[in-house]
């Protein structure tokens, strides 16, 4: 039985058809959220997890809806939002709220992390909600005598944030002995360094003995930084609106590193903080171990930024 009684026209109720289909809504995302300029249709459908033929398509509808316009000639062509039209800048803003809540609830949850100590050795998100209603379910590596009373304690602080987002947060605890086989690319990054057996994390987090070890790490892990935020100027935009998110809760102690680092991200051209990440100052190594670009990388980013570190010295 048909559910739809009557039709409607594209002209007055466009986004019936722009958010009526997914392969829509996710290259509208990308393109709103994750990038500042036009992109070539395999470049927006590996970042939209779409397939080329299949971001093609999508993107030659958007392209007549007038919401989308394609930029260059001939093999060339790439695709951006029509900025300028009143419904894109409501796209965005409808984008950008959506990207702001998932990262509200990530921060408010790495904040109930640190809050109960000892401190985990790592903590991660090991599987999203697939529907609404699904839990999200969290893993915790922690020393097997602290393990189960961290666990207890957190639970009770996620309580909170599991009554703001109307969400339920499963936590799983383990010990080095028992850590299941999990692939880094498919797990989201709250706390510390993931201890899977991959490559780049693995070398990374057992090279974090000591806190000389830890700084050279940090060290090697800016120089990479420096080298993607001049490729992708959208990074220092999206650490921007991630501080800017932190600084409306009150983080205590290090309200003034966040505090310190809106401020270089506000002024620093993309040259000035490129040096800056690599510098050996006092200053530069402190604001380091609270760099917020390298807080707000997906997955797939960090782990293209860990790529061969292990070997770097």
């Amino acid at each position: 039985m048909r559910p739809i009684v009557n039709d409607q026209n594209s002209l007055r109720n466009p986004l019936n058809e722009l958010l009526g289909k997914e392969a829509h809504v996710r290259l509208l995302r990308v393109l709103a959220t994750e990038v500042d300029g036009p992109l070539t249709p395999s470049d927006a459908a590996k970042l939209a997890g779409l397939t080329i033929p299949g971001a093609h398509k999508a993107l030659n509808r958007l392209l007549k809806s007038g919401i989308v316009v394609r930029v260059g000639g001939g093999r060339r062509h790439q695709y951006e939002l029509r900025r300028s039209e009143e419904l894109v800048k409501a796209l965005m803003k409808l984008f950008q709220s959506e990207k702001g809540r998932y990262e509200a609830l990530l921060s408010a949850i790495k904040e109930g992390i640190e809050k109960v100590v000892p401190y985990p050795h790592s903590a991660w998100i090991q599987e999203l909600p697939g529907e609404f209603g699904d839990p999200m379910i969290m893993g915790i590596l922690h020393e097997t005598k602290h393990l189960s009373s961290y666990i207890h304690i957190l639970r009770k602080k996620l309580h909170q944030i599991e009554r703001e987002f109307d969400l339920t947060i499963e936590v799983n605890g383990y010990t080095k002995a028992d850590l299941p086989s999990l692939e880094v690319d498919k797990v989201t990054p709250l706390y510390g360094f993931l201890p899977f057996p991959d490559k780049h994390s693995r070398d990374t987090y057992a090279a974090l003995g000591t806190h000389d070890q830890k700084d050279q790490r940090m060290l090697e892990l800016s120089h990479k930084l420096a080298e993607a935020i001049e490729h992708d100027t959208s990074l220092v935009r999206r650490a921007k609106e991630h501080v800017q998110r932190m600084l409306k809760k009150d983080h205590g102690l290090a309200t003034k590193d966040i505090e310190e680092w809106r401020d270089i991200l506000e002024s620093y051209s993309i040259r000035r903080l490129s040096r800056f990440l690599t510098a050996s100052s006092e200053r530069a190594n402190r604001l380091r171990q609270s760099n917020p670009i390298f807080a707000i990388l997906n997955p797939d980013e960090r782990r293209r930024l860990l790529n061969g570190l292990g070997g770097s010295q």
